[in-house]
């Protein structure tokens, strides 16, 4: 079994708290276009960056995804 993420959460993060996409790039240091890839799941965040985002966003590291096990 494996762990994948299937849906990322940090849209709905931003929503909570009154923020947008652009800025929570520009508190982590990322373009615009690459936070929107990482939201849309065309890239999977690196564990230093999600950890990063996490922390900006007041959350615990595995409410960025949602997550499921898949079979082998």
């Amino acid at each position: 079994m494996v762990l994948v993420p299937i849906r990322c959460r940090i849209p709905e993060h931003l929503h909570r708290i009154g923020k947008t996409q652009q800025w929570l790039a520009d508190r982590v240091a990322m373009s615009k276009q690459q936070m929107s890839d990482y939201v849309t799941m065309r890239f999977v965040l690196k564990i230093a960056k999600a950890k990063e985002i996490a922390d900006v966003l007041n959350i615990n590291i595995d409410d960025l995804y949602e997550w499921e096990w898949r079979g082998e």
